[in-house]
C-alpha cells in the first residue's frame, strides 16, 4: 500500500441519598499525560467518495478545534475522482478549523489499510454513518470495529447532525450530555479521560453509567444538585464515584453518575440515544479480537446510538 501526502497546496424526591467518598482516597488512579495525548498526535478523519462528508467532517473539525488538535483528512482512492473527492473534504475542513492545522493524505488502498496507515500515530481515527441505518452503517461500524482492536487511536463512530437525521421521537434521559461507560477496569478510566476531556473542550454535561445485574432500580447521583435517586445499592455507587471522583475534580465539567440495571449494551444503547457522544472502553491486554474489545464496545461501534468513541487502555 502506498499513501501520499497531498497537504501542500427518573427523578423522583430524594430517597435514602449516598454522599460520595472523599476523592483523596482516590487522586492515586490518575496521574500524569492522558495516554491517548490527542492534542499532539492529532485527529484523522476518513471520507469516502458517494456519500456527503458534511457530517463527519462537522464532527472532527469541532473535535479538533475543541482539543487544539491538527485535522488530517483522508480518502482511499488512486484516480481523479478521488482527487477531487479529497480536495472537496479538505475545502469544507479548512473552513472550520484554524489555517494551517488541516492537511489531507491519499492512499491507494482498501479505506481500512490507508485509514489504519494514516492514524497510526494518531490520537482519534473517526468514520462517518449516513442519516438512517442500513448497510452502509454497518459497513462503518465492521471498519471502526477494526480500528479500534487493531489500531492506537481511539475510533469514533461520527452520527450526522441532528438536522440530518430522521426524526427520532425515543430519546434516552441523558440529551446533550457526553455517556461513559464505567465498569472499575483500566479501559474504562481511558474512557473516562477521553469524555472528560470531551465534555470540557465542547462545555457539555457528563454522566458516568455503571451497568449492574444486581439492583432492583435505576438511580443517578447528580454532583452539581447533591441529589441521589432511588438508590438500593451503595457498593455501585461508591464504585462510581471512585472512578470519577479525580476526573471532575481535574476538569471543569458538570458531572454526574447513574447505576442502572440491566444489560450493558442495552442500557448504554437506551441512555445514549439523543446525547451528544457516547465514550466506552477497549481493553489493551493480548487477546483476540472480540475478547480485547468486548461485545458491548463492538455492539455500540456497529449499530450506534449515537455518535460513539472507543478509547484504547
Amino acid at each position: 500500500m502506498t499513501v501520499f501526502d497531498t497537504s501542500r497546496s427518573s427523578a423522583s424526591p430524594m430517597t435514602n441519598p449516598v454522599p460520595l467518598r472523599p476523592r483523596e482516597q482516590v487522586q492515586r488512579r490518575v496521574t500524569g499525560t492522558p495516554r491517548w495525548a490527542p492534542a499532539a498526535a492529532g485527529i484523522v478523519v476518513g471520507v469516502s467518495r458517494g456519500d456527503d462528508p458534511t457530517g463527519v467532517l462537522t464532527w472532527a473539525a469541532r473535535e479538533a478545534r475543541a482539543l487544539h488538535a491538527p485535522l488530517v483528512v483522508c480518502h482511499a482512492g488512486n484516480d481523479e475522482r478521488a482527487d477531487a473527492v479529497l480536495a472537496e473534504a479538505g475545502a469544507l475542513a479548512r473552513r472550520a478549523v484554524p489555517a494551517g492545522h488541516v492537511r489531507t493524505v491519499r492512499g491507494d488502498g482498501r479505506p481500512l489499510a490507508v485509514l489504519a496507515a494514516a492514524a497510526d500515530q494518531a490520537g482519534i481515527v473517526v468514520v462517518g454513518t449516513a442519516a438512517g441505518a442500513g448497510s452502509g452503517t454497518q459497513l462503518v461500524g465492521t471498519i471502526a470495529v477494526r480500528l479500534a482492536t487493531e489500531g492506537r487511536s481511539a475510533a469514533v463512530v461520527a452520527r450526522p447532525p441532528a438536522s440530518l437525521q430522521p426524526a427520532q421521537p425515543q430519546q434516552g434521559p441523558f440529551p446533550g450530555h457526553v455517556v461513559v461507560g464505567v465498569d472499575g477496569s483500566p479501559a474504562s478510566r481511558a474512557a473516562l479521560e477521553y469524555a472528560f476531556a470531551h465534555a470540557a473542550g465542547h462545555r457539555r454535561p457528563l454522566v458516568a453509567v455503571y451497568v449492574t445485574t444486581g439492583s432492583a432500580a435505576d438511580y443517578w447521583h447528580d454532583d452539581s444538585l447533591l441529589d441521589t435517586v432511588v438508590t438500593d445499592d451503595p457498593g455501585a455507587s461508591a464504585l462510581v464515584d471512585d472512578e470519577v471522583g479525580p476526573f471532575a475534580d481535574r476538569y471543569r465539567v458538570r458531572a454526574a453518575s447513574a447505576v442502572h440495571r440491566g444489560r450493558p449494551l442495552a442500557v448504554l444503547s437506551r441512555l445514549s440515544r439523543g446525547a451528544d457522544l457516547l465514550v466506552v472502553g477497549v481493553n489493551g491486554r493480548p487477546a483476540g479480537a472480540r475478547a480485547r474489545l468486548g461485545s458491548t464496545a463492538r455492539g455500540v461501534l456497529l449499530d450506534p446510538p449515537t455518535t460513539v468513541a472507543a478509547v484504547r487502555a
